[in-house]
């Protein structure tokens, strides 16, 4: 039997392990189960069989649709992979590779990743070899000021189509999120935007929580990011919806050219007039 013949598996005979590098979606395999219904299964699941039964390396989402669909059997690959591992390489870049990561999930693979290379290349991970240290080396910094994570961005950039300094922002804010922060996170907006998941990851971890406190909960809905949590505990009051529009349009104001400054006050002219009156300017 090759690594890439597509089996029939009892569904029953199939077993998940509990710490995936992927969170489960319950929608998401929903949705999965109603598209499969209507199209059939485009990729097999992938597991590794050990003893006699098989676990679960990619897919998932897939063997959760086809329960929902109530089949007893699922196309499935036999990978070679002979531990845990080997196995765990194959799932985190399979889905590197599917490109359907969501950004929180994005940084826990590739910090995945890391620990998989430098559990294999140890003379890097211990500080041998010819590759930058964790502050920097001679330069104490890479391009994007960023520290080179041992020397595992650089071998993995090409396979996963992701620059250095990506890689390494990427593993950073996986490292610094604490696990208060990585389980509440799931299913969230803020999992979706690596600029959120940067600037929380920044803050000491009482902030942290303090923060998804305000974020997550229920008494501040108008509190949805970090710098608007950031901004209510510096002062004690909520960003006003003017505030958060005056801060966007403002920005933006002052990068206008005096051409295209001269057409917006153009368009806008009877509002700018009665709120210069508002304001005693004229």
């Amino acid at each position: 039997m090759t690594n890439t013949e597509i089996l029939d598996l009892p569904i029953a005979d199939i077993d998940v392990p509990a710490d995936r590098a992927r969170d489960f979606d319950q929608d998401t395999a929903q949705a999965l189960a109603t598209l499969i219904l209507t199209q059939g299964l485009f990729h097999p699941i992938r597991v590794r069989a050990v003893g006699d039964r098989y676990r679960l390396i990619s897919g998932l989402h897939r063997l959760r649709a086809h329960e929902i669909n109530g089949a007893t059997t699922i196309p499935a690959t036999i990978s070679a992979a002979g531990d845990d591992d080997a196995a765990r390489l194959e799932e985190v870049m399979e889905n590197l590779g599917r490109g359907e990561l969501i950004a929180l999930d994005r940084c826990h693979h590739l910090y995945e990743l890391k620990v998989i290379w430098s559990a294999a290349h140890p003379d890097f991970a211990n500080g041998g070899g010819n590759q930058r240290s964790r502050n920097g080396g001679t330069n104490g910094s890479t391009e994007n000021d960023e520290p080179e994570v041992f020397g595992f961005a650089s071998s993995l950039a090409e396979k996963v189509g992701l620059s250095k300094q990506k890689i390494n922002a990427a593993v950073k804010i996986w490292e610094n999120l604490t696990a208060d922060a990585v389980g509440r996170l799931p299913g969230t907006d803020l999992a979706r935007k690596q600029t959120e998941l940067k600037a929380l990851s920044e803050q000491k971890p009482p902030m942290q929580r303090r923060i998804l406190d305000l974020i997550l909960g229920d008494e501040h809905p108008d509190i949805t990011n970090v710098s608007g949590a950031l901004a209510f505990l510096d002062r004690g009051t909520e960003v006003s919806p003017a505030e958060k529009q005056f801060a966007a349009i403002n920005t933006a104001f002052g990068k206008l050219t005096d051409d295209a400054l001269d057409m917006v006050v153009q368009n806008n002219a009877d509002r700018m007039i009665a709120s210069l009156k508002r304001l005693g300017r004229i």
